[in-house]
């Protein structure tokens, strides 16, 4: 765990953003202590200006920075091997009332998906037959499979020839959902 000091220096070095830059700020507000360490840490950077010219036009505009650290943010770091879907991007279809999908990732290779399923209070989820593993992980909200009631953080996997009666959610859900691509298998998350 970082040290307030630490905070503070990325603070003020402007490397904390978004929702943490703003959470800050408003610590800032009520905190004196946190402000003073922030403002020591502003005047000790402004101390390395290499100029020591305090004329403004050899300043970059105000913004510049913030605006190459929204360009890198916008670009999304990409780890060798990796891909990201950021959940500001996320593109859901309609698959049935009340429900919506949200594909993660396609295996063809294994006959696999991943997807998230979003479903609204008193949503229905088809009775279905398995060709594969079908892994559940209920992310929010209740989730319901015959006797079997599931919570936030309950996992659950049906196994390969298995028949899930029809599910359903009292208080809405989101599920994270890994089930084949085959039409055999019957998922009606596709």
């Amino acid at each position: 765990m970082k040290t307030e000091n630490a905070l503070a220096a990325e603070f003020a070095l402007g490397l904390t953003r978004g929702q943490a830059r703003n959470d800050m700020a408003a610590r800032m507000k009520a905190d004196d202590a946190l402000r003073t360490q922030i403002e020591d840490w502003e005047q000790r950077l402004a101390a390395l200006d290499a100029t020591g010219d305090s004329d403004d036009a050899s300043l970059p505009p105000t913004g510049q920075f913030e605006k190459i650290l929204a360009r890198i943010d916008a670009a999304g770091l990409q780890l060798p091997g990796t891909r990201t879907q950021r959940s500001d991007d996320a593109q859901w279809k309609d698959v049935g009332p009340g429900i919506k999908s949200r594909v993660l990732h396609v295996d063809r290779a294994n006959n696999r998906i991943s997807v998230l399923l979003r479903m609204v209070p008193g949503a229905t989820y088809e009775a279905h037959a398995h060709d594969i593993e079908e892994e559940t992980l209920v992310i929010e909200g209740d989730w319901n499979i015959g006797g079997l009631h599931l919570k936030a953080g309950d996992y659950h996997v049906a196994s390969t020839s298995a028949h899930h009666s029809v599910g359903r959610t009292v208080s809405g859900c989101l599920i994270h959902l890994v089930t084949s691509l085959s039409p055999k298998s019957e998922s009606p998350c596709l």
